[in-house]
């Protein structure tokens, strides 16, 4: 058992879009059991002691809590690599300041859409393609490493061709695709069918070759197995739930990652540490001999896995078969 590499902490699920795909099912007013600074900055104490090493600030939207700086530079200082995840729309001259001063290391912004009218629509805001766009501009004159991040459905499936130029021309230093899961309101958006998926992959996979910027596929842990039977180096496995990656969430609540909503424990009843390593779902996620259906029987489940998170929300177990596997 290891700590995890990278943490998600979902700092609040407070956010000012109404994006279709919210695996957060983000909200407008702040909850009154989210943790306070206090218990962040302990959480994060707790993280760099058990051996984490990079947190991510995510939502909701983290632009929207006050104390997101002062939680960041606390981090920065006890070693942890902190990044923020956000929509964008809220950056400004001043919040860019904040963010270099606070030691954040990148910023990964939310674009669904080559086009206005596809982020848009994703979003659920008029303007919000354009406040992205502004946001983005100013991370880069002001010299703060930035990646995209796009979710694919059915809806945008047809721009991904168009993204890698669109990235590189933007500034981005990194291209990262999450393949969508249908967890909280992503559950009522269509996902890109089985043969799309698989395209998209491939397409993916050239991209990765041949593109002058880092490129990752999230939740779509069969690029994995794509890149091994290519014989590509591999740096990591394809499904990290439980594993490499863990996730918080805005009261506290441990769970394998944001879109696998199993809760494991709560912080504020027992340490990171100890949840993280007694959990019987945490524990039953690092056993890949309990992978059922086809997942089980895969020569590539230790370089894949599959979506748990998938197999959970479509099927209903953590452990069956990524549904979404054509192979």
């Amino acid at each position: 058992m290891r700590p995890p590499f990278i943490l998600a902490w979902e700092v609040t699920r407070v956010c000012n879009l109404a994006c279709l795909h919210c695996r957060a099912s983000a909200v407008k007013t702040r909850d009154p059991l989210e943790l306070d600074t206090a218990e962040g900055k302990h959480l994060l104490h707790d993280l760099a002691k058990f051996g984490t090493r990079m947190v991510i600030l995510s939502g909701g939207e983290p632009l929207m809590r006050p104390d997101i700086f002062e939680l960041a530079s606390y981090g920065s200082k006890i070693g942890l690599r902190m990044t923020l995840a956000t929509n964008g729309s809220l950056i400004t001259r001043e919040k860019a300041i904040k963010i270099k001063d606070s030691g954040i290391a990148r910023v990964s912004v939310s674009l669904d859409g080559v086009t206005a009218k596809v982020h848009d629509e994703f979003r659920g805001m008029p303007g919000a393609f354009d406040m992205a766009l502004k946001g983005i501009s100013i991370l880069g004159s002001s010299g703060i490493p930035f990646q995209i991040n796009t979710t694919v459905a059915a809806m945008n499936v047809h721009q991904m061709k168009s993204f890698p130029s669109f990235v590189k021309d933007l500034g981005a230093m990194a291209w990262h695709v999450f393949f969508l899961v249908p967890t909280g309101r992503g559950h009522s958006l269509e996902p890109a069918k089985i043969e799309e998926y698989r395209e998209m992959l491939k397409g993916f996979f050239y991209v990765y070759k041949e593109a002058r910027i880092e490129c990752k596929a999230t939740c779509a842990p069969q690029f994995y197995r794509l890149l091994k039977e290519n014989k590509e180096p591999i740096t990591t496995k394809g499904c990290l739930a439980g594993t490499g990656f863990g996730f918080v969430s805005s009261t506290g609540i441990v769970q394998p990652c944001g879109f696998l909503q199993i809760p494991c424990g709560d912080i504020r009843e027992k340490p990171f540490a100890e949840i993280w390593s007694t959990s019987p779902t945490l524990i039953n996620l690092r056993d890949e001999s309990l992978l059922k259906g086809k997942c089980g029987s895969c020569e590539y489940k230790d370089v894949c896995g599959g979506c748990r998170a998938r197999a959970y929300e479509v099927l209903g177990d953590y452990l069956e078969f990524d549904p979404i596997c054509w192979y």
